[in-house]
């Protein structure tokens, strides 16, 4: 597993970033904006940053390495997880957010989403074919056994569950339509589209603003319930 500390050693606090389809996280992602950012904004908020490259032909593998990695890093009761990604690697954070809130249910857990797939039970067949990651060049088939995995991942949690998630959109998104994300998450997320942009997501301070805001709302509430 990639991983970089941000933030003082033995926080009780961890931030993991997950790639999208075909990538991978770079040994130098200083031109990587989402990276960037998400690693800054664990930095001045006291996580440890753990950008996580995931192969989605085993996601479901990669999942149970992941709960066991916070297993280690948070052995007790208390301590707060939030799961990032673009893309693929929004849903991928989702799906962790679930999992890893259904096995640790002392642990405050959060997903934090980038232009996200979704329902993959139901578009996954849009993958299938010959495919290369753009980040380290591997040439492979994704098949359709390779779909029925993902969709079997999606099918062990309850995707709609009432956790804390954070959905932002750009409405410029050339491959997943924002309408039908916002349909898919706004009852369920706190959910924001941007004007234009594109797939990469292009709006990543402002999303990481309202992000960092909505946290410290949520703080102070739990801090001062009857306020």
């Amino acid at each position: 597993m990639d991983a970089r500390t941000a933030g003082p050693v033995g926080s009780p606090k961890l931030l993991f970033y997950f790639n999208g389809f075909n990538s991978a996280i770079p040994s130098d992602w200083s031109d990587n904006a989402k990276i960037v950012g998400v690693e800054d904004l664990a930095r001045r908020q006291g996580f440890r940053f753990l950008p996580s490259t995931v192969d989605y032909r085993f996601a479901r593998e990669r999942s149970a390495e992941i709960v066991e990695r916070v297993a280690k890093e948070l052995p007790g009761d208390g301590g707060r997880v939030v799961f990032s990604g673009s893309s693929m690697g929004g849903w991928f954070a989702r799906i962790m957010q679930v999992l890893l809130a259904r096995s640790r249910p002392g642990l405050a857990v959060e997903a934090l989403a980038f232009n996200p797939a979704f329902d993959l039970s139901l578009h996954g067949h849009m993958l299938l074919g010959r495919q290369e990651n753009f980040v380290t060049g591997e040439e492979y088939v994704w098949d359709v056994a390779d779909t029925d995995r993902l969709a079997q991942l999606e099918w062990l949690v309850d995707y709609d569950a009432p956790l804390p998630f954070f959905v932002y959109v750009d409405k410029g998104d050339e491959v997943i339509d924002w309408r039908a994300s916002a349909a898919r998450h706004a009852g369920i997320a706190r959910f924001h589209a941007f004007e234009g942009g594109s797939h990469t997501f292009e709006h990543v301070r402002e999303a990481l603003r309202d992000f960092a805001a909505a946290r410290r709302s949520s703080s102070m509430l739990e801090a001062n319930p009857t306020s």
